[in-house]
């Protein structure tokens, strides 16, 4: 089958696809369905985890996908395509591999990146007594989420943001739009102000799948930052330290570290890095987010910020509707044979160093 044919239409389409090949495969699948939020069409959301491998492993390989729901096309499309090359049948000896599908079904499933609440997954482990503040968003908010989306408005909330940057330097300004924030919750990378199902859900898995694994790595499969077609591994541990040290021998110029200023991300705040690091304490963590590249950061930027006006409307024009859709799924998921092979090459270059760390 040809790279393009792993990669799905739309959510419904992942979700079976996945299905089939885990089944076709022999591997043990765990279904979760969302209580509360719905598709298109009010169908039923799912987050699917399917395993192979030792059930008693002490030693695992954890893929998750659609954290960022949107991005789910490029994660869904990788795991589908590992599962049907055959990496169940692959797994080391005393090894648990564990496919997590879309733990943001309602992003995946309704081209956004956030959930039913308008939460980033990827920014909603936090202590929700005691949130982490972003003063910069705060003072930056109606520049960077406007109420209306004209092109008056919007040129001139670039023209803001625009001075923000040239004061204090656009990675600053990256970092005051995308770290997190707790205060507004209209707005974009919003953390939430509870845990999410899915957050809890993840949760679950490691209590279910996980317990008692000593030696865990992770990929996480993410889109949108750096040029089209580009990859790097990101990490949140800082250079010296154990965990970044196996990285590097894992994943070698690869990976680059958020926290150090390496990597195309800012240093963000509540994520699944820095979460999985506190449930596994007791084993040995080799995390690091494979984030490809899909467009320029601004036209990325602006399709979030359209998207979330979107979500705002109670009667949105369908034709808006329609062009916004288009428009942030394209800068998260560039749906060209190009892309995806690109990103193919990746995913794989990056899995087989890892499963070899584990044997």
């Amino acid at each position: 089958m040809s790279v393009a044919s792993y990669f799905p239409a739309n959510y419904r389409e992942g979700r079976a696809a996945f299905i089939k090949v885990a089944d076709k495969q022999g591997m043990d699948i765990t279904t979760r369905v969302h209580p509360a939020a719905k598709g298109p069409r009010g169908r039923p959301l799912f987050m699917d985890v399917a395993c192979a491998g030792d059930r008693a492993a002490k030693r695992a390989l954890l893929l998750i996908s659609g954290t960022h729901g949107v991005e789910g096309y490029f994660g869904s499309g990788v795991q589908t395509g590992l599962l049907r090359d055959g990496l169940a049948k692959r797994i080391p000896k005393g090894v648990k591999l564990v496919v997590l599908h879309a733990l943001n079904p309602f992003g995946f499933a309704w081209d956004r990146r956030v959930n039913e609440d308008n939460a980033d997954i990827n920014r909603n482990f936090v202590d929700y007594r005691k949130l982490p503040a972003n003063p910069a968003y705060d003072a930056l908010a109606p520049w960077i989420a406007p109420k209306d989306i004209s092109d008056d408005t919007m040129k001139e909330a670039n023209r803001k943001l625009g001075e923000y940057a040239g004061q204090h330097g656009p990675f600053a300004l990256q970092t005051a739009i995308s770290a997190g924030q707790y205060t507004h919750a209209d707005g974009v990378y919003f953390g939430g102000q509870r845990e999410s199902w899915s957050a809890a859900m993840l949760k679950d898995v490691i209590v279910e799948h996980l317990r008692g694994i000593t030696k865990l790595v992770v990929i996480d499969y993410h889109t949108g930052l750096g040029d089209c077609g580009s990859a790097e591994m990101i990490t949140e541990d800082l250079p010296g330290s154990s965990a970044y040290t196996r990285q590097k021998t894992i994943w070698g110029e690869r990976i680059k570290s958020s926290e150090a200023g390496e990597s195309v991300s800012a240093p963000l705040t509540g994520t699944i890095d820095k979460a999985m690091a506190k449930f596994m304490v007791k084993a040995e963590l080799t995390f690091a987010a494979l984030e490809v590249g899909t467009a320029p950061m601004r036209d990325v930027f602006n399709a979030l910020r359209k998207d979330n006006w979107l979500h705002l409307q109670k009667k949105p024009d369908r034709s808006r509707w329609e062009a916004i859709k288009g428009e942030i799924r394209a800068a998260f998921y560039p749906d060209t044979e190009k892309w995806k092979d690109d990103v193919w090459e990746h995913a794989v270059e990056t899995l087989d160093p890892a499963l070899a760390s584990l044997a």
